[in-house]
């Protein structure tokens, strides 16, 4: 027996030496016939059944543990084509992997192979190294990622070494390799995934900016810096904890204490924010991590940092929409729908405190743009994110159902009734295509923008685009956007319909429905010679 296993043992030594010789690790999609070229050997060796599967696996366990040893953990080892010792027991690590990835997906071997290899490496090296095999892994990501559960088989195998793997990063110092992590594993699963939506609606109160330097004695001048510093951290505490924002408490009886917090902060912003700041510059690399310093020495000099106060701004836009969402008439039509009461908490919120939380959302949308001196580009980027928000919601309020697409008659008859308010007004003219919404937007001044508002009222635009479920103006963020973005979006949203029209887009998509091409005829009978004109007409 020991004979047979030192046999496979120089075998997968050699098939490893053979892949690495092949430099298919370097590309970004397996090469399984190469695989299968270096492995022959030992394929023939399985097949022929002279050594069994169990010592097959026990010899590929060995050979990891030995090359994930060999890593040094002083110095990270790149994978390149380098000739020094270290990038070649890296190479031949990942080599190794590719190995195992291929005899666990052809049935060879057992499906978690590969990960519990990867999770015995992984606890092993440094985490630096770490980080750079987790490259390697998510170049594999689509084969790796085959047939995989999360209640069992090699899904188990993975969500344990990517958790042990959290554990061991400092969010501090590497939060770029943090999130490479999570989002390895949200990606590896249905978004639907039970174990991964929080059906509970639990939050998370455990990392919380606390405030150390409070003084209750100071007075004057330092006694409105103090109250401005306790104002300020404490919102941090609302934003963990949205329910105890307008809770009455011991100290804050009226239940106000979160619209008096953000009315100084953002009070405070509005005095520190200046034209000639430079743009903000998001980091992307994870080198430079947001954190929370709560001195109070500090707290001007974050004042006037842009990034720091589009993060409290972003956070602040996000909370006012949970807010606004679980409250008044929104949360009454979030609770007829619902099927998962315990997301659908709701919060108690007069009239008049939910008119002062849509003022701070203006007040604090405007700041965004002036923050970050960008030209309105981060402040886009978030609107667009928190007006897709209301999807999410309900999603999770309707307890996080599989996506599923629309019934196929359903969807026909949607569009054929959108294709009637279209053909009914389709000889309209509209500007050439990228004038607006991402495209140059200096041919269109605001003041033609404007008019072209009017005039798409003046053509029925809202009755037609309300027969369609994608119509935006139906979401109150729609208030939050310019007079000229809102023409932008209607306007664009006009184009996709009467191109989706026009070109027939979903004659095919049911055989038994009528098609969008027998609508228009029926309601528009047009020779070849006037349907062309008509389409020049439209596109003009």
């Amino acid at each position: 027996m020991s004979d047979n296993i030192s046999a496979c043992r120089a075998l997968a030594e050699h098939a490893v030496d053979a892949v690495v010789a092949t430099e298919v690790i370097f590309s970004n999609d397996i090469d399984v016939l190469a695989i299968e070229q270096a492995t022959r050997p030992l394929r023939e060796v399985l097949n022929t059944h002279q050594i069994k599967t169990g010592d097959f696996e026990y010899v590929l366990h060995t050979l990891m543990f030995d090359l994930a040893q060999q890593l040094p953990s002083a110095t990270v080892p790149r994978l390149d084509r380098s000739d020094n010792e270290d990038s070649m027991t890296m190479r031949r690590l990942v080599a190794l992997i590719d190995i195992a990835t291929e005899f666990s997906d052809n049935g060879t071997t057992d499906s978690s192979l590969v990960f519990t290899l990867l999770e015995e490496a992984m606890d092993m090296v440094s985490v630096a190294v770490a980080c750079e095999v987790f490259g390697h892994i998510e170049r594999r990501a689509s084969v790796l990622r085959r047939n995989m559960s999360a209640t069992g088989g090699k899904g188990i195998v993975m969500l344990k070494m990517c958790n042990s793997l959290l554990r061991r990063i400092p969010h501090s110092t590497m939060s770029e390799f943090a999130g490479r992590v999570q989002l390895f594993v949200a990606n590896s699963f249905t978004l639907s995934e039970r174990s991964g939506v929080n059906l509970r609606g639990d939050i998370s109160t455990a990392v919380v900016a606390v405030p150390k330097d409070i003084d209750d004695n100071e007075e004057g001048e330092d006694a409105e810096k103090q109250q401005l510093y306790r104002a300020f951290w404490s919102l941090q505490e609302y934003f963990a904890n949205p329910q105890s924002a307008f809770t009455p408490t011991a100290d804050d009886k009226s239940g106000t204490g979160f619209i008096t917090a953000a009315t100084l902060t953002l009070d405070e912003f509005r005095k520190t924010t200046t034209s000639r700041s430079a743009p903000i510059q998001l980091d992307p690399t994870g080198d430079e991590p947001l954190r929370h310093l709560t001195s109070r020495s500090l707290l001007q000099m974050q004042f006037g940092d842009a990034q720091f106060k589009c993060q409290i701004l972003l956070q602040l836009l996000i909370f006012i929409k949970y807010a606004l969402a679980m409250s008044g008439d929104r949360l009454t039509e979030l609770r007829a729908t619902a099927t998962n009461k315990l997301v659908v908490s709701g919060i108690e919120i007069s009239e008049a405190d939910q008119s002062t939380l849509r003022d701070l959302r203006r007040r604090a949308s405007s700041q965004l743009v002036s923050a970050a001196n960008d030209r309105g580009l981060f402040s886009r980027t978030t609107q667009f994110v928190l007006f897709h928000e209301n999807n999410w919601s309900r999603w999770k309020a309707n307890s996080c159902r599989p996506f599923e697409g629309a019934a196929m008659p359903e969807l026909v008859e949607e569009m054929q009734a959108a294709a009637e308010a279209f053909l009914a007004v389709r000889d309209a003219h509209f500007p050439p295509s990228g004038t607006f919404m991402g495209g140059s937007d200096q041919q269109l001044s605001a003041e033609m923008l404007d008019e072209l508002g009017a005039t798409l009222q003046r053509i029925d635009l809202v009755a037609a685009m309300q027969k369609l479920d994608i119509y935006c103006r139906g979401d109150s963020d729609y208030e939050l956007l310019t007079q000229s973005e809102q023409t932008c979006a209607d306007v664009s949203q006009w184009r996709a319909l009467r191109s989706a029209v026009m070109d027939d887009m979903f004659r095919h998509v049911d055989p038994a429905s009528k098609s969008l091409a027998q609508l228009r005829d029926e309601v528009l009978p047009l020779s070849s010679d006037s349907y062309d004109v008509s389409m020049m007409e439209v596109d003009s």
